[in-house]
Order: C-alpha cells, then structure tokens, then sequence
C-alpha cells in the first residue's frame, strides 16, 4: 500500500510515522529445512506410486488390472501432493511474503494489510500499557506487539502473537513505538 492508501483507514488526526514490508527471503531455515527434508519422502513416494499406476494403467490387459492400476496413480496422488507442498510451499511462502504484507505504524495504531488470498486488515491500537518484544534474526527482525490466548483445535491453549515480522528496520520502529507510548495522542 502507498501512504496515501493507508490515510484511507486513519482517524482525522491520525498520521503515518512509518510503512514497511518483510524482507524476502529464509528467515527460519532450520524450520524451512527440516519442513524439507520432512516432505521429500513423501513426494518421491507419491510421484512413484502415481507413475507406477499409470504404467501399469498402459500394460493392464483386464479391467481389474485397469481398477487396480487406477487405484494406484489416485492412491499417489495425495502423498504427491502433500509431500510438494512441504518441499516448495517453504519456498513460495520466502519469495511471496513480501509482495502480499505491508506493514503501518501511525501516531495510534499498527496496521497489518494482507492481500494473499482476499484482503485484510488488522488494526493494533498503540497504548501506553502494549507489550513490546522486539525479535533479533540474522536477515531481519520482528517486532511483537499483540499477544492473546487461543484454543486450538485440541482445545489446548496456545499463545498467537501479532505484529511487523521479519522487517528490516524493526529497531527504529521499536523507538517509535516506545515514543508514542511515552507521549500518548490525545
């Protein structure tokens, strides 16, 4: 978004302090890796399982031996396609992170638009009592300013964090956001 799109969603006496986007790229490699590694059997044993049914598909001289051979290509397809999602999926998310988030602070707010799959936007209010953490990484850092407690589908209760992943300049955001927390807008 450009600075006059996000003067669209402001109060009247609101102003933008600073605008972002993640950096491209790896940021959690060991995860991405072992996500990987983790795949790759099943997408080797999914595209051999499909290519061995359709072979046999070609060379069936019986209509059971048709079925059967049916079964297999269908059976390897969603080990195929579970297994590529977990080698590629690593690598379509580090090229395209950056092109659908866009990141805003203003003298009251955070904003957080996401446009991969359907717009969306997220309004953090900036007060004096909002937790910061500020998240080091090799490449880029993270900025954490909204925390809340959810269930998950277990009902477990887990922690999901908000804020400016993996920006460049995330210390500088920090000091702004500390100043507006020091000098809270009216």
């Amino acid at each position: 978004m450009k600075a006059e799109s996000w003067q669209h969603y402001f109060r009247p006496d609101e102003r933008l302090l600073w605008q972002g986007a993640p950096v491209a790229g790896f940021h959690q490699r060991s995860k991405s890796l072992f996500l990987m590694i983790f795949g790759l059997p099943f997408l080797v044993i999914g595209i051999a399982v499909f290519i061995f049914g359709v072979h046999r598909l070609s060379v069936a001289q019986t209509t059971s031996d048709a079925g059967l051979a049916v079964f297999f290509a269908a059976f390897g397809l969603p080990f195929g396609g579970v297994g590529g999602f977990l080698v590629f999926g690593p690598w379509i998310e580090a090229r395209t992170a950056a092109r659908h988030v866009r990141y805003a602070l203003s003298t009251r707010a955070a904003y957080v638009s996401r446009s991969a799959f359907g717009r969306k936007l997220s309004v953090y209010p900036i007060l004096p009592a909002t937790a910061l953490e500020l998240e080091k990484g090799k490449r880029a850092d993270s900025l954490w300013f909204h925390a809340r407690l959810e269930r998950d589908s277990d009902g477990d209760l887990g922690t999901v964090r908000a804020g400016f992943e993996n920006i460049a300049d995330a210390e500088n955001v920090y000091h702004l956001i500390r100043a507006l927390q020091d000098n809270p807008q009216p």
